[in-house]
């Protein structure tokens, strides 16, 4: 059992590509947490979808030298 953060919430049980996403986040060591726990600060932070949000992530990841983490953590690949 691992912590996925305040903000996850969890894809449907028949939703495999959705699964295989958190399994990626998860795996590079990033977690769904983006508001303050004082409930001071209201901006969540981007996490992949599907599994193409995060095949593509991991190809920007690879030509530009970046980590996973970094990679997956982009709202939009281009912006690397």
């Amino acid at each position: 059992m691992l912590f996925a953060g305040h903000d996850f919430a969890a894809p449907r049980r028949t939703k495999d590509r959705e699964w295989a996403a958190v399994a990626a986040v998860l795996g590079a060591g990033l977690r769904y947490e983006g508001f303050e726990t004082c409930g001071c600060g209201r901006e969540p932070k981007y996490r992949p979808h599907t599994s193409a949000q995060v095949r593509a992530r991991r190809r920007i990841a690879a030509r530009k030298g970046l980590a996973d983490a970094q990679a997956l953590a982009l709202r939009d690949p281009g912006d690397a």
